[in-house]
């Protein structure tokens, strides 16, 4: 087991790819100055008093705070430690469903390798560990165990401060309790003892989740936050710049989404056997969050999560017989290959964008293109892309144009319009003028053609990420 949660923490020492991480290190340093939560979008000169509520307040102090005493680098071992702490609970909710040790680690590795690439320093990795403690604490109050049940209460409280999926917390607790009372409707028994008595006090702690999640800047609205996130980028056409929201390719099952596949084709064997021994709590967990996976790669990890402890105890039921017959050592021995082997397959399928190591991912920051900017263009309205905006903020504090949070922070409108001007020299002049802009760097090559072709700007400069334009002076 333990060679397992090791494995786990190794796959998820990434290089920091994720261009919100440096929006929430400068949200978390102006904090730490400042001794308040931000109220309006602080980042943008372009929407500086537009409100903003800043819902994952408690992940940004925390990162910053991290950040302080070790660096990137530390940063990014704790975020490989909240994994590994995460896939721990996964291997100890197998555990205590019946799971063989060796069958559950395998099952474990292969979840990690299909959820690896959501492993970015972002605030659904203190959200996905705080998913799978839930899982293991339902669990034990499935197996008898019902004491547990109060520690979600405070933990409720933590999930809403510090990602938007905390609504997950609520569903999830609500679900199990109403698909147990299903399941006692059907005359299926459990280990529960008072059953009547045991799911009402489980639909009261389900119910009082939800006033807890209020206790955050955001109020009510993080209720709906997942939805109208969604609602207002499709409207708009953004859907899929914003945020990845895509599907899985089908193409991707045999390469990048391999053990999503494996653990998926295991899963379905699982969902199975839950519906033959009439567990509608396990059918309909498997089902909705696989449901949710192939809907948009988003939810790969919570599938991941969701899915892995069922299928390691449906998986060493079928394999129950062969298993008995080896010897406890050789079997080990073997199940340690088996892992091995596993956590190997998961790092040969994984994404190219999420890169193993320490520090910054190579390739993503522009660097060169911002030390030029700030030793020749110091000054002036700086036109910058979305995903470059909390990076340049953290190294120089120069307001941005635009960053990665999307509507969270801006109106979508503007949004719509700052795309619109990639390709049309007539949305690019009025977004000049509207905003005086006076240097641009710019990484999008239509983008970069139509400053080309403007002869109000020339290019000054060119780095590896991109290129820096300036307006000339009449």
């Amino acid at each position: 087991m333990g060679f397992a949660i090791a494995l786990s923490f190794g796959l998820a020492v990434t290089k920091v790819s994720s261009y919100d991480t440096w929006v929430h290190l400068s949200l978390g340093r102006w904090m730490s100055e400042n001794g308040r939560l931000p109220r309006t979008n602080l980042l943008s000169y372009t929407q500086p008093e537009r409100p903003t509520t800043d819902h994952q307040w408690l992940f940004q102090a925390g990162l910053y705070g991290v950040w302080r005493l070790a660096g990137i680098d530390g940063a990014t071992l704790v975020k490989a430690a909240l994994v590994a702490a995460a896939f721990a609970f996964v291997l100890a909710t197998a555990r205590r469903k019946g799971a063989d040790t060796v069958v559950a680690a395998a099952v474990v590795v292969v979840a990690v390798g299909a959820a690896r690439f959501r492993f970015t320093l972002r605030p659904q990795v203190v959200g996905l560990l705080l998913l799978s403690a839930y899982l293991f604490v339902l669990e034990r109050w499935r197996g008898g165990g019902n004491r547990g049940l109060l520690v979600l209460l405070p933990l409720q409280v933590l999930w809403a401060n510090v990602h938007g999926s905390a609504i997950l917390g609520c569903g999830l607790v609500i679900a199990y309790a109403a698909a147990e009372s299903v399941r006692g409707r059907v005359g299926v028994k459990s280990e529960i003892g008072n059953r009547k008595s045991e799911i009402l006090w489980l639909w009261a702690i389900a119910l009082a989740l939800v006033p807890l999640t209020l206790l955050n800047p955001h109020g009510t609205g993080i209720l709906s936050l997942p939805f109208t996130h969604a609602a207002k980028q499709v409207t708009s056409g953004l859907k899929g710049l914003l945020q990845d929201r895509a599907a899985i390719a089908w193409a991707d099952l045999g390469s990048r989404h391999l053990c999503f596949a494996i653990l998926g084709g295991i899963g379905i064997v699982s969902l199975v056997a839950s519906v033959v021994r009439r567990d509608v709590t396990e059918a309909g967990l498997f089902a909705g969050t696989l449901a949710a996976a192939l809907y948009s790669e988003r939810f790969v990890d919570l599938f991941a999560v969701a899915s892995a402890p069922i299928a390691a105890r449906n998986l060493t039921r079928i394999l129950h017989t062969p298993l008995a017959r080896l010897d406890r050592r050789l079997l080990n021995s073997l199940g340690a290959v088996a892992v091995f082997g596993l956590a190997m397959l998961g790092k040969a399928s994984s994404d190219k964008c999420v890169p193993f190591g320490l520090g910054p991912a190579e390739g993503l920051l522009p660097e060169q293109e911002l030390a030029f900017i700030q030793e020749h263009h110091p000054t002036g309205s700086l036109f910058n892309e979305f995903e470059h905006g909390g990076y340049i903020y953290w190294q120089t504090r120069r307001p941005v144009f635009l960053d990665s949070r999307g509507e969270l922070a801006y109106d979508m409108a503007y949004f719509r319009a700052y795309v619109d001007a990639w390709t049309s020299r007539d949305r690019w002049r009025e977004l000049v003028e509207r905003y005086g802009l006076t240097v641009a760097l710019v990484a999008r090559p239509p983008l970069q053609a139509v400053l080309r072709s403007d002869g109000q700007w020339e290019q000054v400069f060119q780095g590896p990420v991109g290129a820096v334009f300036a307006r000339k002076l009449p």
